[in-house]
């Protein structure tokens, strides 16, 4: 290896933390970059749609979902910097089963993976849908995929998403993957949030006491289900709380902070970076917070006062979806919510396929057992799953037609239930593996004990529903 190795740490790296505003803004980045994954399937579709279902209800648990996770993403990216080592890594010193000397939580992992196959499926679908609304039939290959012609433009519509993602990613290093994705995320947050204040000059326009009776805390019947997967997806989602340190690394936190050493600077530079750490998990927690109440407002003003949901005609989905932006601009909304959808969706393909690849990266070395030579050996692997994945997202979408909502909530379903494990690791990496040196202060462990435990018992009530929906009733 050597010190090109953005995951290496070594003397010629060391630096000390910004302090001034200016400076400080230079080194955050990751946070954004997990918010371009975070607000496409998460608050375009499943936000939206449990809007559309429940109306303002839930709102008081969009924002929990939303807020209640940054801790636990703070805590898993402190590890990081104290240690030099990936969540992977940091996953597979958690006690209990191994299997072929892997950690349990390392396969509960890659299961997880494997769902959210199906999740980005069901974007790369959407991203399709959009296409095809926009530009109308894909002028070649028309009857190749499905004896439906506008199923098979989506498909053609997919393929050609799956190519760009590649050519864009294949060399792709942190810095394009963070300048791309600075541009979506203000792009798609700014036309959201000023989509909620146009609303108000309309039919549907939002009351004030549909908002405070949204802050009540109700949980309805209907909607469970989908509020589980909004939950596990809204917010920082278990995938994104698994790619944050390993983008932490890229933009050279740990690196920065030098070898782990008993040097008393070397703990006063680990402490700096995890400050600015913080500063941009919480700033990127603002941005995709006030996203996601926006979708969801929007979802219940427009969509549930109408009786329309995204899963009554999925090959609709985007079509659906539009009327938000229609409602609200007559005459240019159509293309305003094309270009916006297109953006919010294929941000989340994006930074998922970047990510992903970082992750299945290691996931290889850990399993393989073995190190990488160098840096360059690092980054062919990584390419190698920048260009499998959208294959493998695009074959999903085209396998399954018609199921966008759907194939997201598979995705969705499997983060929310891969969430207590997570919290469970945070909590143990917190007090077993972190340097002592740069552990957080006692609030900061009362608001990460708060946040698992919230985790758990969401996690645990949506079982226990499940369960007793199951069961037959007894008749008196």
């Amino acid at each position: 290896m050597n010190a090109a190795d953005p995951y290496l740490r070594t003397e010629d790296d060391i630096r000390a933390a910004p302090t001034a505003p200016k400076a400080i803004l230079r080194y955050l980045g990751p946070g954004l970059i997990i918010t371009g994954s975070i607000v496409g399937s998460g608050e375009l579709i499943m936000s939206t749609q449990l809007g559309a279902q429940v109306g303002f209800t839930f709102l008081w648990f969009i924002i929990l979902s939303c807020v209640i996770k940054v801790v636990v993403q703070i805590e898993l990216g402190r590890y990081c910097i104290s240690s030099g080592k990936t969540t992977l890594e940091g996953f597979n010193q958690i006690p209990g089963p191994r299997l072929f000397n892997v950690s349990w939580l390392v396969w509960w992992w890659f299961l997880m993976f494997c769902a959210t196959l199906f999740q980005v499926g069901g974007i790369v679908s959407g991203i399709g849908q959009t296409l095809h609304l926009s530009f109308g039939d894909f002028p070649a290959l028309s009857d190749v995929f499905d004896a439906d012609p506008e199923r098979n433009s989506v498909a053609c519509w997919s393929i050609v998403t799956a190519i760009t993602g590649i050519f864009l990613l294949v060399r792709g290093r942190y810095s394009l993957v963070e300048r791309i994705t600075t541009l979506l995320v203000c792009f798609f947050t700014l036309t959201t949030v000023a989509n909620v204040g146009f609303v108000q000059a309309t039919d549907f326009a939002i009351r004030g006491a549909e908002i405070w009776e949204g802050l009540k805390g109700h949980i309805p019947d209907d909607g469970l289900l989908i509020a589980f997967a909004v939950f596990g997806i809204t917010g920082v989602g278990a995938s994104e709380l698994i790619y944050y340190p390993y983008w932490c690394l890229e933009k050279g936190y740990a690196r920065f902070c030098g070898p782990t050493s008993d040097n008393p600077e070397w703990a006063a530079r680990a402490k700096g970076w995890i400050r600015i750490l913080r500063i941009d998990a919480w700033l990127a927690m603002v941005i995709y917070t006030l996203a996601t109440i926006a979708f969801y407002l929007l979802g219940a003003a427009v969509l549930h006062r109408q009786n329309l949901t995204l899963v009554k005609d999925e090959d609709d989905m985007m079509s659906t979806l539009s009327e938000i932006y229609r409602t609200n601009f007559p005459m240019a909304g159509y293309v305003v919510f094309l270009v916006g959808a297109f953006v919010v969706l294929y941000s989340t393909f994006f930074v998922s396929a970047a990510s992903l690849a970082r992750v299945l990266t290691d996931f290889v070395r850990i399993v393989g057992r073995f190190e990488f030579r160098d840096a360059s050996h690092r980054a062919n692997w990584t390419a190698f799953f920048v260009v499998l994945l959208p294959i493998l997202w695009c074959l999903v979408a085209i396998a399954i037609p018609g199921q966008p909502v759907y194939l997201v909530t598979i995705g969705a379903i499997a983060q929310a239930l891969t969430l207590p494990p997570i919290a469970a690791a945070a909590l143990y990496l917190r007090y077993k593996r972190t340097d002592r040196r740069v552990a957080p202060n006692i609030v900061t462990d009362l608001f990460l004990w708060i946040a698992a435990a919230g985790m758990w018992t969401v996690s645990a009530y949506q079982l226990y529903k499940a369960v007793a929906d199951a069961l037959p009733t007894s008749e008196a």
